[in-house]
This record gives C-alpha cells, sequence and structure tokens, in this order.
C-alpha cells in the first residue's frame, strides 16, 4: 500500500512541512504588521475643545438612549398598569406619570447649532 507524502490541494501535493513553514511565515508577517501598527496610533491631549467635544458626545449619547428606551419604558409602565389593576390595588404616587403641561411655542426653540452660528 502506498502512503501519499502529504495532502492534496487542488491538484498539487503539500507536505505538512510545507504547511509549517507557511503557517510561520504567516505568523511573522502578522506579528510585524501588529507592531508596525502601533506606531500609527494617535493621541489626544487634554484640553478644553477635547473635554468640550467629550461633553457634547456624552450629551448626544444621553438623549439617543433616552429616546432608544421610550419604547420600552412605556412597555413596562403599561404591564405595571395592567398587573396593579388585576391585584385590585392602586398605583402608588410615584409610580404614575407626571402630568404635563403643553410647553409654550418658545420652550421648543433650538438653536440650530450647538456651537450657536
Amino acid at each position: 500500500m502506498y502512503v501519499e507524502p502529504g495532502i492534496n490541494i487542488a491538484g498539487h501535493v503539500v507536505t505538512s512541512f510545507q504547511l509549517l513553514i507557511t503557517g510561520a511565515l504567516l505568523l511573522c508577517a502578522a506579528a510585524i504588521l501588529m507592531g508596525y501598527r502601533r506606531d500609527l496610533k494617535a493621541t489626544l491631549r487634554q484640553s478644553a475643545v477635547t473635554d468640550r467635544l467629550a461633553d457634547d458626545l456624552a450629551r448626544i449619547a444621553n438623549a439617543l438612549e433616552r429616546i432608544a428606551n421610550q419604547p420600552a419604558d412605556l412597555a413596562i409602565r403599561d404591564a405595571a398598569r395592567r398587573s396593579a389593576s388585576k391585584m385590585g390595588a392602586p398605583l402608588e404616587e410615584k409610580e404614575r406619570p407626571p402630568v404635563s403641561e403643553p410647553a409654550s411655542e418658545e420652550a421648543h426653540r433650538v438653536a440650530y447649532s450647538i456651537f450657536g452660528r
């Protein structure tokens, strides 16, 4: 019985030694690329501009989280009302949604930009 010396890949015979060398070369290339990439990092020093940018990004992120959680908050509030009505217990004062009055037109004015342009 004849044992082939390697693996057939696309009609070519590849030995395990060739696979080992190819793997080692790929690992070396990856290490070199990672070392080169480390030199390309950019750093920001703390300044008034970066602090303002961080504050603005945090404000935007908080607003997006509030917008994203509105349907979930509404569903939770409705489920709490249904379960409270089944139990016969009234909602506590702190769980009731606040009654809000319609705001005036002046309260809805928003600057066109956060930079005041």
